[in-house]
């Protein structure tokens, strides 16, 4: 909000690029049986997309206000679907750390 009128906007299309490059490598793991370390980094790199278009609808909403368009249910919807793309990538990186510390609490015992 802070920063100059425009400035991120321009991040939208490297944004969509790495989301193109996010729905191939997801279709080629699916294919050639993806390993763990792949779902990692799929899982890691679209939080990064997904934040990243926070930002951009941010500076979306500020440019539209800017113009004159103060519907700001559709602007509450827009980062509320941003917002729950990235709580889900959380949570799986959550219980999926979860899941390995169990894992490894089991490994010990025995």
């Amino acid at each position: 909000m802070l920063a100059r009128r425009r400035e991120y906007l321009c991040l939208g299309g490297l944004l969509s690029s790495g989301l193109s490059m996010l729905m191939w490598l997801q279709f080629a793991s699916s294919i050639f049986c993806g390993s763990a370390s792949i779902f990692k980094f799929e899982l890691y790199f679209g939080l990064l997309i997904f934040v990243g278009y926070m930002v951009v609808d941010t500076q979306e909403i500020i440019e539209k206000a800017h113009l004159g368009d103060m519907d700001y249910v559709k602007h509450s919807l827009t980062l509320f679907t941003d917002f729950v793309a990235v709580f889900v990538r959380i949570l799986i990186i959550m219980l999926k750390n979860s899941a390995d510390k169990e894992e490894r609490k089991k490994k010990r015992r025995n």
